[in-house]
């Protein structure tokens, strides 16, 4: 049996429909890594991408120091952060919610099942 070597082709910018879906999936998840008031440690950044892997859509809590500008400063920090087929959903409050786009073979959540 031949194999199909097509490449996908990972998502740039995911539509509102696809975000609230994502959104909506992520309501009932606890929140996998907790930021300091150090911010986006080596080891924070570390955490994340390890939760990223193992479970693709995760919930990051933001210091709860911080005003709202500061809150969305830090979700502009994190999206340069994070690898390219990562997207930054949305925030909540104090939490990110972040989605980790992977090959449809290997993916738990694909973008076209939404």
């Amino acid at each position: 049996m031949a194999r199909d070597n097509k490449q996908h082709k990972f998502s740039e910018i995911l539509s509102s429909e696809q975000k609230a879906k994502l959104k909506g999936k992520a309501h009932h998840l606890k929140t996998f890594v907790q930021v300091g008031s150090q911010g986006f440690s080596e080891t924070v950044v570390k955490e994340i991408l390890l939760a990223l892997e193992k479970h693709e859509l995760i919930k990051v809590q933001l210091p709860g120091n911080s005003d709202a500008e500061a809150k969305n400063s830090q979700k502009d920090e994190i999206a340069q952060l994070l690898p390219k087929h990562t997207h930054v959903i949305g925030r909540i409050g104090r939490s990110l919610i972040l989605y980790f786009e992977k090959e449809p073979s290997e993916a738990k959540i694909t973008l076209k099942s939404l």
